[in-house]
């Protein structure tokens, strides 16, 4: 689970049920699909044909288009929307909310052809790869297919059309700021990692993948080092799609500045929230894409002092130096210095613990960010659209008593 899946369950769980009954749909079986259940969430999979990356890798940095995968998605698109189309035929939702860029095409497909009101919730930026085709595409799907737009960043509804602004809403994310708090104790996992209880630990939580940084915080830590001794680093998540390499890149760069023992790498863990408490520092190096991430957001809450790289996506949601501590992208002097300098003042360290955590009560907290998700998806289910099926749906509804719940359908990818 990433970002994404996270924000999934935690509208799902948390919706007011005497309003919204939510649905999740998923492609597969997977940690998403048992979270919900647990959760006392209704689950459909809904199989759909896995789709290839629309371009290859040329050398370590560069990518060209692959026109079989665009033919190919294209086909296993239109297969997987009429799958799915055959589903909400039956299941008849009130609304319906895509997740994850394929599920906006698929989703947004099929509820314009049963004339079901779609609520787009965008959370990654588009690629602007290949002289910005995918943004354009994106674009012009997203003029036709939803009827409401969700973002959660303001660079991202920067890259939709002005004529969009009317339909489209910037929520941030919110994280729950009861299980992620200082007071959890994380010495059972200090001890599952060989990590002492009086070593400094300079963390990192993030699936493995270049445009998350973890390069550069390798390099940074191995620059200070010898300096600090007590220092270790914790690199928490695993690869996905095809970063195997680098996720061994990772660890032959660690290897190969004698680091092996100082340089923890956790894999995908289920208990963030203790994985984030046995840590002193939290070291956020993503170098482009975030917007309003959940795991920055997870680490204030969590009391953490913190470390960023200078993105847009960190600037929209901090501005305070005061708050946390923010350096030139992919500057690596810049990253060693600044970790150095919290490693050694615990004074600092503290203060910025204690404004992060501050922050993420005031503006981040879950509550907040699910009312302001389930006013977009009230909206949608009574906004009127001119077609026979929201005539009869709101003929329904106002025979229907008052405390009826609408149903809403969250596809993800």
């Amino acid at each position: 689970m990433g970002g994404v899946q996270f924000s999934t369950l935690y509208v799902a769980q948390e919706l007011d049920r005497t309003r919204l009954q939510p649905l999740v749909i998923c492609p597969e079986e997977g940690d998403l699909t048992r979270a919900c259940r647990e959760a006392g969430v209704d689950v459909k999979v809904i199989p759909h044909p896995r789709l290839l990356s629309t371009s290859v890798r040329v050398g370590r940095n560069r990518r060209l288009p692959n026109p079989f995968a665009w033919a190919w998605n294209a086909a296993a698109t239109m297969r997987a929307e009429k799958r799915l189309r055959s589903f909400l035929r039956e299941s008849r939702p009130d609304v319906l909310v895509t997740k994850g860029l394929s599920s906006h095409f698929i989703g947004g497909l099929a509820a314009r052809r049963l004339k079901i009101p779609c609520v787009w919730h965008v959370q990654d930026l588009i690629s602007e790869r290949n002289f910005g085709i995918y943004r354009r595409i994106f674009a012009t799907a997203a003029k036709r297919l939803p009827l409401r737009v969700i973002v959660d960043g303001a660079a991202i509804k920067n890259q939709l059309p002005r004529a969009l602004a009317s339909r489209i809403r910037v929520v941030h994310n919110g994280v729950d700021t009861d299980v992620f708090r200082p007071e959890l104790d994380g010495s059972l996992v200090r001890r599952e990692l060989g990590i002492a209880h009086d070593q400094v630990v300079i963390g990192h939580a993030a699936r493995i993948t270049p445009w998350k940084g973890q390069h550069y915080l390798i390099e940074a830590f191995a620059r200070i080092a010898n300096e600090h001794r007590q220092a270790v680093l914790l690199i928490a998540g695993s690869p996905v799609f095809d970063h195997d390499g680098y996720e061994r890149r990772l660890r032959k760069m660690a290897d190969e500045f004698g680091l092996t023992d100082r340089v923890k790498f956790a894999g995908y863990r289920r208990d963030l929230p203790y994985v984030l408490a046995a840590m002193d520092i939290f070291a956020y190096t993503s170098i482009e894409k975030d917007t309003s991430p959940l795991a920055l957001l997870s680490a204030m809450a969590a009391g953490l002092p913190i470390i960023a790289f200078d993105i847009e996506g960190v600037r929209e949601l901090i501005d305070d130096e005061a708050t946390l501590l923010t350096v030139p992208v992919a500057n690596v002097d810049v990253l060693a210095r600044t970790l150095g300098s919290l490693i050694s003042d615990v004074q600092l360290r503290r203060c910025l613990a204690e404004a992060a955590r501050r922050v993420a009560v005031a503006k981040f907290g879950l509550q907040r960010y699910i009312l302001e998700i389930e006013s977009e998806l009230v909206a949608a289910c009574s906004q009127d659209i001119a077609t026979p099926d929201a005539e009869r749906r709101q003929e329904v509804n106002s025979k229907a008593p008052a405390t009826n719940a609408s149903t809403v359908s969250a596809v993800g990818s």
